[in-house]
């Protein structure tokens, strides 16, 4: 309280106010501060143990890609190993080598045999080194002339084993028995086996173990060698050998990670993944491999910093990011309103230019109908006159005037012609009038009607009915039903006329709706097609043979009636109609020429709505408008 001029008055708390909101604010500051400094040591923790455990998951990665590697050439090895058995076999079972065979015994006369093997197929096979035939454990001979071969392992499941000439060279022998105590062994060179399913790959080093620790096979600088076990090797030789017999022993494969020292002298972290020959596809041979492991895990710690450097930026990024939309949302928020409003306007203008344009479209189509009657009933009196004189005409002339007889049958036949047009364009501009509507019976309607095209039907053409309506009635005009059914069955005709085929009928009662169908098995039409087939005078047939009129007076029948008509037509699959139209005593609904009225002429596949065809074709030709002058 504060004495002025001799009152008490009170002061303004505002201060304290806004002191409390200060106080407010730094502690929430405070407290957002403490959350991200907390975030921020959680996140060096956990990328310390992220790094920590990275090295463990990258050398996982390395032994599962060092055993695909392992795996791809066990299988190149058996691949070897089995076409080369396969390539044995079919050689041997040939019919000469058996007339070899019954020489040799019966004449004891080697030479057919000899030339025999010596020129055998096997030669082509890059890992083939000899064919030895053997009586008992006695070498004859070989394709070779060699003879001086050790087996120093017996035969296993496959019937391979070890052995090795006078020179020191190890070959793998497959044995095939022959008859009468003969047998062969056709031999594989075992650093021509390496050279093709191994070959030399600079990122890793691989050893192969014979499945007995006789022999080793390793590259070097010269290519592949082969040689024992026990054979005085490098370091590296040594450490893979090493390990890969104790894997063997034991049956189970592993890796491990041992220093060794390059070619230069320089120490390095190699790691060694052996798989024993138990449990590889080939059998034959244990596999060792040995990589540079800091080689292989460099780029990996490369890219990790990487990520972790990037990654840590992107971050920034991102919240200096969200703080800029945090800031700009709020100056947009007034924006977007304007906007939302605008955008409101702008398709309720929209939607009133549609229905502008769709209501003089149907004001031009009332005065093109009210043109038509009239241009109609002018065209009737003038072809009238026409038909009679020529009639007239014909009958005045003697009977050897042929010519001219022809010229007027010619004149009368077009101007027949013509009145089907005038009359065809007349009943497509009447809406049809309540007072010639009745109840009529569906079923009934559509046999009389079947009955009158029986005439005009081809003899290669079936029509089927199936007639389900059950006697429903509907409210309508029986002749134009009556002439919506012969329209589209006569147009069903031609397009069958050529190849033949049927067409099947129907009705059913669905609701307060008769469904009529109408399914030919003809040509059939296109998307384009089917858009076109109810416009007035568009017609597929040949010039003077269709006037175009008959689907456009079908569709105005089912719209005077409040129906719909759906269209499905596939070129080569034929062509249905399906036609709704209410049952007696159910409310027509004239179809809308708005936005609302898009369903009354619809298909499965391609639209036949009116209103959208008319609506494009009225947007086309005002466009040719606008082009016609600008031009």
């Amino acid at each position: 309280m504060l004495k002025v001029n001799g009152r008490m008055q009170t002061l303004p708390v505002g201060g304290n106010i806004l002191k409390d909101k200060v106080f407010s604010n730094r502690n929430l500051y405070i407290t957002a501060i403490i959350v991200a400094v907390a975030l921020i040591a959680v996140g060096i923790f956990g990328v310390w143990r992220a790094f920590a455990r990275f090295d463990e998951t990258i050398m996982t990665e390395k032994d599962d890609q060092i055993y695909s590697l392992m795996r791809s050439d066990d299988i190149n090895i058996e691949n070897s190993i089995n076409a080369f058995e396969r390539e044995t076999e079919t050689f041997l079972s040939r019919q000469m080598l058996k007339e070899a065979l019954r020489v040799w015994n019966s004449q004891d006369d080697t030479s057919d045999l000899r030339d025999f093997i010596s020129e055998n197929t096997l030669q082509t096979n890059p890992i083939y080194a000899d064919l030895v035939v053997m009586k008992g454990d006695r070498i004859v001979l070989s394709a070779t002339g060699k003879k001086s071969y050790e087996f120093i392992t017996t035969k296993d499941a496959k019937s391979i084993r070890l052995c090795r000439d006078e020179d020191g060279r190890y070959y793998l022998a497959y044995e095939h028995d022959g008859s009468g105590g003969v047998s062969y062994e056709a031999l594989i060179d075992l650093e021509q086996l390496y050279a093709t399913a191994i070959g030399t790959n600079p990122e890793k080093w691989v050893m192969l173990v014979d499945s007995t620790t006789n022999v080793m096979i390793t590259p070097d600088d010269e290519g592949v060698r082969v040689r024992t076990t026990g054979d005085e090797v490098d370091e590296t030789a040594a450490a893979c050998r090493d390990y890969l017999l104790r894997c063997q022993q034991s049956g189970a494969a592993g890796g491990t990670s041992m220093e060794l020292k390059d070619a230069d002298g320089k120490t390095y972290t190699a790691r060694v993944v052996a798989q024993p020959s138990g449990g590889t596809v080939n059998g034959e041979f244990a596999l060792g491999v040995i990589i540079n492991y800091e080689e292989a895990v460099a780029p990996s710690r490369a890219a990790a910093r990487e990520i972790l450097i990037y990654g840590g930026l992107a971050v920034i990024g991102v919240l200096g990011l969200l703080f800029l939309l945090v800031f700009m949302s709020r100056a947009n928020a007034s924006t977007s309103a304007e906007l939302n409003v605008l955008k409101k306007k702008n398709e309720a203008l929209e939607e009133i230019n549609r229905k502008m344009q769709a209501l003089t479209h149907h004001q031009r189509l009332e005065t093109i109908g009210t043109m038509t009657a009239s241009i109609a009933h002018d065209f009737n009196n003038l072809l009238t006159p026409i038909m009679g004189y020529s009639i007239m005409t014909m009958e005045m002339l003697p009977a050897d005037a042929t010519d001219l007889q022809e010229n007027l049958m010619e004149v009368y036949n077009a101007s027949v012609k013509a009145k089907d047009i005038v009359t065809r364009l007349s009943e497509l501009s009447k809406k049809g009038s309540e007072e010639n509507y009745s109840e009529v019976d569906i079923d009934e309607t559509i046999q009389s009607a079947l009955k009158v095209t029986l005439p005009a039907k081809p003899e290669n053409v079936e029509v089927k009915a199936h007639f389900g309506a059950d006697g429903t009635l509907i409210r309508a005009d029986r002749t134009q039903i009556s002439q919506l059914v012969m329209n589209i069955v006569l147009n069903a005709y031609d397009a069958l006329r050529e190849n033949g085929g049927s067409i099947m009928v129907s009705t059913r009662k669905a609701g307060d709706e008769i469904i009529m169908r109408f399914k030919d098995t003809g040509c059939g039409m296109d998307a384009e097609t089917v858009t076109k087939i109810f416009d007035p005078f568009y017609t597929t047939k040949e010039s003077g043979k269709g006037t175009g009129l008959g689907l456009a007076i079908v569709a105005q029948i089912v719209e005077t009636h409040g129906g719909r008509i759906y269209v499905d037509s596939e070129p080569g699959k034929g062509t249905e109609f399906r036609i709704s139209l209410p049952v007696a005593g159910t409310d027509i609904e004239t179809p809308a020429w708005g936005p609302n009225g898009e369903g009354k002429f619809d298909t499965k596949r391609y639209s036949a709505n009116i209103f959208r065809r008319e609506l494009a074709k009225a947007e086309a030709e005002r466009k040719k408008i606008e082009e016609d002058s600008d031009g």
